[in-house]
């Protein structure tokens, strides 16, 4: 079952936008350094608003821990 949390972007309107954290945390970056030191969840993610184009929702690290101890 995909872990699902309702975040509001930051936009003027302020849309609240649901956010499938397997998803989020599937994407990630590229480099062509050979050593990757990245820890298992990133210190933020920044998403597009889904409702408008001024916004973006933004999950931090804190967020995701406290949304997956609901969700064990």
């Amino acid at each position: 079952m995909a872990e699902m949390i309702k975040i509001r972007c930051n936009g003027p309107s302020r849309h609240v936008n649901e956010v499938d954290l397997g998803e989020a945390l599937r994407e990630q970056p590229i480099t062509r350094s050979a050593v990757i030191t990245q820890p298992d969840v990133p210190e933020r993610i920044v998403l597009h608003c889904r409702e408008c184009t001024d916004g973006k929702v933004i999950l931090t690290r804190a967020m995701i821990k406290q949304a997956r101890q609901r969700h064990p």
